[in-house]
Protein backbone atom coordinates (compact mmCIF):
# COMPACT_ATOMS: atom_id res chain seq x y z
CA UNK A 1 0.00 0.00 0.00
CA UNK A 2 0.91 3.88 -0.85
CA UNK A 3 0.34 7.07 1.15
CA UNK A 4 -1.66 9.63 -1.09
CA UNK A 5 -1.21 13.65 -0.69
CA UNK A 6 -4.64 14.76 -1.59
CA UNK A 7 -5.44 18.05 -2.38
CA UNK A 8 -8.94 18.94 -2.42
CA UNK A 9 -11.04 21.82 -2.68
CA UNK A 10 -15.14 22.01 -1.17
CA UNK A 11 -17.47 24.50 -2.98
CA UNK A 12 -20.81 25.26 -3.17
CA UNK A 13 -21.78 26.34 -0.10
CA UNK A 14 -21.81 29.38 1.56
CA UNK A 15 -22.07 30.86 5.50
CA UNK A 16 -21.57 34.02 7.25
CA UNK A 17 -18.05 35.39 8.01
CA UNK A 18 -18.53 36.89 10.96
CA UNK A 19 -16.74 40.80 10.59
CA UNK A 20 -16.95 40.55 6.92
CA UNK A 21 -19.14 41.74 4.61
CA UNK A 22 -18.45 37.87 2.56
CA UNK A 23 -19.63 35.10 3.32
CA UNK A 24 -17.32 31.83 2.92
CA UNK A 25 -17.62 29.92 -0.39
CA UNK A 26 -14.94 27.21 0.07
CA UNK A 27 -12.25 25.60 1.85
CA UNK A 28 -8.74 23.49 0.57
CA UNK A 29 -8.46 20.28 2.85
CA UNK A 30 -5.20 17.93 2.42
CA UNK A 31 -5.23 14.63 3.50
CA UNK A 32 -3.04 11.48 3.63
CA UNK A 33 -4.35 8.22 2.98
CA UNK A 34 -3.37 4.79 2.55
CA UNK A 35 -4.25 3.41 0.42
CA UNK A 36 -3.95 0.37 -2.59
CA UNK A 37 -4.50 2.91 -5.63
CA UNK A 38 -4.89 6.74 -6.19
CA UNK A 39 -8.85 6.09 -7.19
CA UNK A 40 -9.08 4.52 -3.67
CA UNK A 41 -7.34 6.81 -2.12
CA UNK A 42 -9.24 9.78 -4.06
CA UNK A 43 -12.54 7.82 -2.92
CA UNK A 44 -11.64 7.30 1.06
CA UNK A 45 -10.67 11.28 1.22
CA UNK A 46 -13.94 12.27 -0.04
CA UNK A 47 -15.75 10.36 2.17
CA UNK A 48 -13.71 11.37 5.70
CA UNK A 49 -14.27 15.16 4.37
CA UNK A 50 -18.03 14.63 3.72
CA UNK A 51 -17.89 12.72 7.09
CA UNK A 52 -16.44 14.99 8.82
CA UNK A 53 -18.06 18.06 7.18
CA UNK A 54 -21.65 16.64 8.30
CA UNK A 55 -20.63 15.87 12.02
CA UNK A 56 -19.10 19.06 12.67
CA UNK A 57 -20.07 22.00 10.33
CA UNK A 58 -23.34 20.73 8.98
CA UNK A 59 -24.45 19.17 11.90
CA UNK A 60 -27.77 21.28 11.84
CA UNK A 61 -28.28 20.65 8.00
CA UNK A 62 -28.13 24.01 7.29
CA UNK A 63 -24.93 24.45 5.03
CA UNK A 64 -25.50 21.58 2.55
CA UNK A 65 -22.58 19.43 1.24
CA UNK A 66 -19.77 20.62 -0.54
CA UNK A 67 -18.94 19.91 -4.19
CA UNK A 68 -15.88 18.38 -3.95
CA UNK A 69 -12.91 18.43 -6.86
CA UNK A 70 -9.53 16.84 -6.88
CA UNK A 71 -6.83 19.72 -6.93
CA UNK A 72 -3.82 17.20 -6.47
CA UNK A 73 -2.99 13.81 -5.58
CA UNK A 74 1.04 12.93 -4.60
CA UNK A 75 2.23 9.68 -4.28
CA UNK A 76 4.73 9.50 -1.46
CA UNK A 77 5.82 7.47 1.89
CA UNK A 78 4.40 8.49 5.54
CA UNK A 79 7.46 10.22 7.59
CA UNK A 80 6.58 12.97 9.99
CA UNK A 81 4.07 13.91 12.38
CA UNK A 82 -0.07 13.12 12.08
CA UNK A 83 -2.10 15.79 10.07
CA UNK A 84 -4.84 17.44 11.45
CA UNK A 85 -7.77 18.35 10.11
CA UNK A 86 -7.57 21.82 8.72
CA UNK A 87 -9.14 23.50 6.47
CA UNK A 88 -8.21 26.26 4.79
CA UNK A 89 -11.69 28.38 4.43
CA UNK A 90 -11.59 31.55 1.57
CA UNK A 91 -14.18 34.22 0.24
CA UNK A 92 -12.60 34.80 -2.74
CA UNK A 93 -10.78 33.25 -5.92
CA UNK A 94 -7.86 35.55 -5.19
CA UNK A 95 -8.44 33.46 -0.98
CA UNK A 96 -8.34 29.81 -3.15
CA UNK A 97 -5.31 30.18 -5.40
CA UNK A 98 -3.17 31.39 -2.45
CA UNK A 99 -4.71 28.90 -0.26
CA UNK A 100 -3.53 25.79 -3.19
CA UNK A 101 -0.66 27.54 -3.66
CA UNK A 102 0.12 27.14 -0.34
CA UNK A 103 -0.47 23.05 -0.28
CA UNK A 104 1.46 22.61 -4.13
CA UNK A 105 4.53 24.08 -3.22
CA UNK A 106 7.83 21.81 -3.87
CA UNK A 107 8.17 20.77 -0.36
CA UNK A 108 8.49 17.68 1.91
CA UNK A 109 4.45 16.42 2.36
CA UNK A 110 5.11 16.31 5.79
CA UNK A 111 6.02 20.05 5.89
CA UNK A 112 2.33 20.99 5.28
CA UNK A 113 1.36 20.83 9.15
CA UNK A 114 4.66 22.17 10.59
Amino acid sequence: MTYYRIVIAGEGFFFDNYGSPEPVTGFIACRIIKAENEAMAVALAKRDILMHWNQSFNADRKLGLPKLSIEAVTPGKRSGPRPKQDYLFFTSNEDREAHLAHYLQKRPWWAFWR
